[in-house]
């Protein structure tokens, strides 16, 4: 589940009526080696993802296309249901209706073929042989329906050999949407010079099909270089192109920059909608802007744009993060007198707040009320395993495990992971072990989160760092060739920079939590493994490579902000030592130094990461090491500040560039 309910979507159709539900206690009990083999042929349910910006409904929205030509479907005539989905027919008498039928009987046959055959020239031959022919519209309904980009590459370029027909705009804009999904960039942007060559202008809908392509892999650089070409080809950008670049910017962490966006988009005439608002909400709440977060929400209201379910839930989801509970009923409450019926996000949202409160019981009876309106699916069952787990209860978290099976669904990867952190905790190898054989035996590729776990894991128990090291192997994940072959570091460190800068480009579509968490367990291990120069190399270049955002940032002038509170200790130690590190060579290049630096280990009170943690007391201890002039604030004694001439004197001493060291 990984608790990343602003990723989550209802699953259409699967409401049901009332059932009698016992939960996991109705499950005989067993052993944690009863796992093999307990799972069953059952319907796959898919994650859901109702609240991801990814502009997909609004793109086609936008593309909807004048169906009144001589191609289109229109008018208030019959239906015809197929597997294809629904088209209507015209209307205007019995030969119209007949022309409708048989465009949607071409479209039928095509899809039909293309589904049942892989493309070669078999393919070829047999769509050669059909009596049916079909023009540029009829083959985009072919094309929105293949989800092979080989097929439906093979397919396009099949139809340009074809006597008489022509692509059109619109089957261009949906081929390059196809394989930008499929991330096949390349083949993407040759196929736009193409449509430009064939006199078929792209749209603005192509453009954002583009931009949305690359954001999903991570590529901004190459989104915004899309943007610019479409101002340069004289396009203005729509809602759905400044959505979609707001959204893939605050998801990588650049907050300012979808900001800046948000505000060129209003300078542009373009007034922000309910789509607009959630996703500005959304980028706030990331940003750990909760109060502006809450006051976009209510001038949202104030300015007459209704908000709908998924900004409810981008609401509840925030404030229940920043642990404001009574919050989350408040807005929970409104949200049902507003007249919007909870959906499984919801319900989850409420049963997580509930979990971390310790009201696991409560949580519990949350599932058996939304069981009455809803069928739950695989990630709601995965979220009771993971609240269970982390409360260090592994029989009640693997019995939830087992319900899930028992109701015919398949575990995804973040469940088996929440499973396999409960059994790492308490040192049950044999039972992680089990686990890890069954994801790979349902088909299951481990993911990066899956390694981060067994290193992390392989940090705290090094007695056990031969078993954790075979379950890592076990994973086969690319992380564990990294770490493998990572190379004793050469004066200068920079066979260690290529190495870690080749892994993290070729992780580069990860998203950025995910390897944030592997670099840091990663530096951990290192550092408390006596590899303290490699660590602080590995540091470097995530930190160059934006893995960790707004990690060391300037708050004003000469004034900066070393921001360790989501770190591990090894990692908070190497990352402050090569910070001020860094510090030191500027004054030596630059003759400048900061005035204040504010060193933060904790958000005060009502951190999750108390002004007693680990790292602060790591960081502590370094900083009295090396008697750093530092002071603590009266609000959060897990921030510490050095200042002034103090601060400056002690940055020119020559020990501090390697102090990661001693």
């Amino acid at each position: 589940m990984g608790n990343d309910f602003e990723k989550a979507v209802p699953r259409a159709g699967c409401a049901r009526p009332k059932q009698s539900f016992s939960g996991p206690s109705v499950i005989a009990s067993g052993s944690p080696s009863q796992i093999r083999n307990q799972g069953r042929p059952g319907q796959h349910y898919a994650n859901y993802h109702s609240n991801s910006f990814n502009s997909e409904a609004r793109r086609d929205e936008v593309q909807s296309r004048n169906t009144s030509g001589p191609n289109g479907f229109s008018g208030s005539g019959n239906k015809f249901q197929s597997p294809t989905g629904t088209i209507k027919a015209h209307g205007g008498g019995s030969q119209s209706n007949l022309r409708s039928l048989k465009s949607l009987q071409a479209v039928e046959q095509y899809y039909h073929t293309l589904q049942q055959m892989k493309w070669g020239p078999m393919t070829e031959h047999v769509l050669d042989s059909l009596h049916c022919k079909i023009d540029a519209f009829q083959a985009n309904q072919v094309l929105k329906l293949l989800h092979d980009h080989t097929i439906a590459l093979g397919f396009f370029q099949w139809l340009k050999r074809q006597p008489g027909f022509k692509h059109d705009g619109h089957t261009y804009t949906t081929m390059i949407g196809i394989l930008g999904q499929a991330r096949q960039f390349g083949i993407m942007r040759k196929l736009l010079e193409e449509m430009s060559r064939a006199h078929c202008k792209p749209t603005v809908v192509t453009y954002n099909r583009i931009i949305h392509a690359y954001g999903r892999a991570n590529y901004l650089r190459e989104a915004v270089k899309v943007f610019e070409e479409m101002h340069e080809a004289g396009y203005e950008p729509d809602r759905v192109t400044y959505c979609t670049l707001i959204d893939i910017h605050a998801k990588a962490g650049y907050l300012d920059v979808a900001m800046d966006l948000y505000g060129r988009m209003q300078e542009v005439g373009l007034s922000p909608d309910t789509f607009t608002y959630s996703a500005m909400v959304n980028c706030l709440g990331k940003g750990g802007q909760l109060a502006a977060a809450y006051k976009l929400f209510c001038e949202m209201i104030e300015n007459g744009c209704t908000p709908n379910l998924v900004t409810y839930n981008i609401m509840i989801a925030l404030q229940a993060k920043a642990r404001n509970y009574e919050n989350v009923v408040k807005l929970y409450k409104d949200m049902q007198v507003a007249g919007f019926r909870p959906d499984k996000i919801t319900y989850s949202i409420v049963m997580e707040v509930l979990g971390h409160c310790g009201h696991l019981d409560e949580a519990e009876a949350v599932f058996v009320e939304m069981r009455r309106d809803w069928a739950p699916d695989e990630p709601v069952y995965g979220l009771l395993v993971d609240l269970w787990g982390k409360a260090g209860n592994v029989d009640k978290a693997l019995g939830w495990y087992q319900a899930m099976l028992q109701d015919g669904l398949q575990p995804n990867v973040p469940t088996c992971n929440s499973l396999l952190s409960a059994f790492l905790k308490i040192n049950r190898f044999q039972d992680a072990y089990i686990v890890l054989q069954n994801m790979l035996a349902q088909g299951l590729v481990p993911s990066l989160q899956t390694y981060t776990l067994l290193l992390s894991c392989c940090t705290e128990a090094q007695a056990q760092m031969g078993l954790c090291c075979q379950l890592m192997s076990i994973t086969g994940h690319p992380a564990h060739m990294f770490l493998l072959y990572l190379p004793d570091a050469e004066p200068g460190g920079q066979n260690v920079r290529d190495h870690t800068g080749y892994f993290l480009d070729m992780m580069h579509s990860e998203d950025r939590e995910s390897k944030r968490g592997l670099m840091d367990a990663v530096i951990d291990f290192l550092h408390k493994s006596g590899l303290k120069e490699e660590a602080g190399l590995i540091w470097e270049v995530a930190a160059q490579k934006n893995v960790y955002p707004d990690s060391v940032r300037e708050k004003s002038s000469s004034y900066w902000l070393i921001n360790l509170h989501l770190m591990s200790e090894g990692t908070a130690v190497t990352a402050l030592s090569r910070t001020l590190a860094w510090f030191h060579r500027q004054i030596l290049i630059m003759g400048t130094a900061p005035e204040r630096i504010d060193i933060v280990t904790g958000w005060g009170r009502r951190s999750r990461v108390t002004g007693s943690s680990l790292v602060r007391q790591s960081v502590q201890k370094l900083l009295n090491l090396f008697e750093f002039p530092f002071f603590t604030t009266r609000g959060n004694t897990g921030c510490f500040v050095g200042c002034g001439e103090p601060l400056n004197k002690w940055l020119h001493n020559p020990y501090v560039e390697r102090m990661h060291l001693l």
